[in-house]
């Protein structure tokens, strides 16, 4: 039997399935915002270097140039 016997005082923004008693969905939660915090930083590392290299007219990886970039001058 459940320990929620009626909805109607609980609102909408505050009831949180919280995996019956666990904190894996807490791990999981907590994992998957630093993930996306960390792809997010890498990203603009990425393009901030990227944009620094093109303005010094290096190339911004090693090896050939890839179809369509712009060569070095």
């Amino acid at each position: 039997m459940s320990p929620i016997d009626s909805w109607d005082e609980v609102d909408g923004l505050f009831a949180v399935f919280t995996g019956a008693g666990t904190a894996w969905p807490v791990i999981f939660t907590i994992v998957a915002v630093l993930l996306f915090i960390g792809f997010l930083v890498r990203m603009i590392q990425h393009e901030n270097h990227a944009y620094a290299q093109m303005i010094n007219h290096e190339p911004v990886e090693s090896g050939p140039a890839a179809e369509g970039e712009p060569p070095v001058f």
